[in-house]
């Protein structure tokens, strides 16, 4: 059976120019702005960025954990589930990715997660386009299936079995 063994919380704002269309990831960004291009950001100006998680929660999450995220706005809420994994670096000092793939970079959270951008409550991001305030919560949890993922890859490359 699956416990959360750590969780912790930020906040982002929504944008005008948020899209939410990417098919593959999803992305939070500490920049304060965000371009035409950026389709795979949902918020802009997060309070947290990977590098700033505390060490112990990293472990954690190297551990091939699940990870759940819980994102808030205005009522409106929306859950992706993924997988950390032992390569993780969670180094970026920029913006958080969660991945439907297993591609593995500085700024990834979460990979094999079951949404993407698109993929998210189109209400939610109706009120993140008016810029609105987005909740973040990360629930990480051990003892589950978490053997999904063990040992399948490698730094900057994708997972492939």
């Amino acid at each position: 059976m699956e416990a959360a063994v750590a969780s912790f919380g930020f906040k982002a704002k929504g944008h005008p120019m948020v899209k939410a269309t990417h098919r593959s990831t999803l992305e939070i960004t500490t920049e304060d702005s965000l371009t035409e291009r950026g389709d795979c950001i949902i918020a802009v100006h997060s309070s947290m960025a990977p590098s700033r998680i505390p060490d112990e929660i990293k472990r954690m999450i190297r551990r091939n954990a699940r990870i759940e995220v819980v994102f808030s706005c205005d009522g409106i809420v929306d859950v992706v589930n993924g997988w950390g994994h032992e390569s993780l670096p969670l180094s970026s000092d920029r913006c958080f990715i969660l991945r439907k793939s297993a591609y593995i970079s500085p700024e990834t959270l979460a990979i094999r997660c079951d949404k993407a951008a698109k993929d998210l409550d189109r209400r939610l991001i109706e009120r993140l386009k008016e810029g609105k305030e987005l909740e973040i919560k990360v629930e990480i949890m051990l003892g589950g299936r978490g053997l999904l993922n063990q040992g399948c890859a490698r730094k900057g490359h994708a997972i492939t079995y």
